[in-house]
């Protein structure tokens, strides 16, 4: 699995990022530029300092990062969407979500007050076209790295309490719903499930495969620290430009899920304020820091934007034969 990781994750990396990804590219050539020096230079012994202390406070702050996100002050951010406060439909195995602002409007598409097209699949909600991620490739999402996700609501599906045939029909659409841990992609579903399963799943868990990454490769170098070439290439450079890579994209993939939620929860009238902590609440009217916020979140964390995503048309024909 690492293997596939090294080489697939970058577009799943890619694919999350847009152009967001040419921060670790950009990192990533600078350090190799300077990796052309000589071994015995301080210019080379300083980039391997660097790239060693880079993958290790990447590892280090990744540890908190998460750890935080389990705390109760920090962890509102996260489970603020578990109850999917955007539901104008009741659905068998959620909980009622009586309090949502959303509830009873089952014409209107929560996440553009556009008439409702469709229904999620997922959460029921009623939705628009642009309230509705329509999936991505199955080029990219129908290989490996893909698991199922809502293996709870599955578990009850398959206990058949509404009887056998909605039972067999709620189970095999979430075992259906799938994503993809290498290429960061997602099943169909709306625009909430979408980024409650982007944000707090899927791109979640492609932080810590980045980081032990990043953090492996770094301890390799000391492994390899003597002259190995493979390929015509110094194996313990390419160990260090694999490791500064994943260790950046870490850092922003980490940024993007903070940031997208922040904006998802801004601009949801239905999404609870309170779950943001204080002092970023104080730090929001500033408009840099909003400018930032909105670089690495995810356009679609924005109210009436479309949460598809678009791909280059040679990934799409596949889907479109099929249509």
């Amino acid at each position: 699995m690492t293997v596939f990781q090294v080489t697939l994750q970058p577009f799943g990396i890619l694919n999350s990022l847009r152009g967001r990804f040419m921060i670790p590219c950009v990192v990533t050539t600078i350090l190799r530029i300077g990796l052309f020096s000589p071994k015995n230079t301080f210019i080379y012994k300083t980039l391997d300092w660097f790239t060693v202390l880079l993958a290790a406070g990447t590892m280090m702050f990744s540890i908190l990062y998460f750890v935080a996100l389990e705390t109760e002050t920090h962890g509102k951010l996260r489970s603020v969407f578990d109850s999917r406060p955007w539901r104008n439909r009741d659905h068998v195995y959620l909980p009622a979500s009586s309090e949502s602002p959303a509830s009873g409007e089952a014409n209107l598409c929560p996440f553009s007050n556009k008439m409702a097209r469709g229904t999620c699949p997922i959460c029921c909600s009623c939705t628009s076209r642009d309230g509705y991620h329509h999936g991505d490739p199955k080029r990219i999402h129908d290989v490996i790295g893909i698991a199922m996700i809502e293996y709870d609501m599955a578990r009850k599906a398959a206990e058949g309490r509404e009887g056998p045939l909605i039972a067999r029909v709620q189970l095999d659409t979430l075992v259906s719903y799938r994503g993809n841990y290498l290429f960061g992609t997602i099943s169909p579903s709306c625009k909430g499930c979408f980024i409650k399963t982007w944000c707090w799943n899927v791109a979640y868990r492609m932080t810590w495969q980045s980081a032990i990454l990043a953090f492996n490769c770094m301890l390799c170098t000391f492994i390899f620290y003597a002259d190995i070439t493979i390929f015509y290439a110094d194996l313990k450079n390419m160990l260090l430009c694999i490791s500064a890579f994943f260790s950046v994209s870490t850092l922003c993939m980490q940024f993007t899920i903070l940031a997208t939620a922040v904006v998802f929860i801004i601009e949801h009238p239905f999404m609870d304020d309170d779950s943001l902590p204080k002092w970023l609440m104080v730090r929001l009217h500033k408009k840099l820091v909003m400018k930032w916020i909105h670089y690495f979140a995810l356009p679609s964390a924005k109210f009436g934007i479309p949460a598809t995503r678009k791909y280059w048309s040679w990934l799409t024909k596949a889907d479109a034969k099929q249509k």
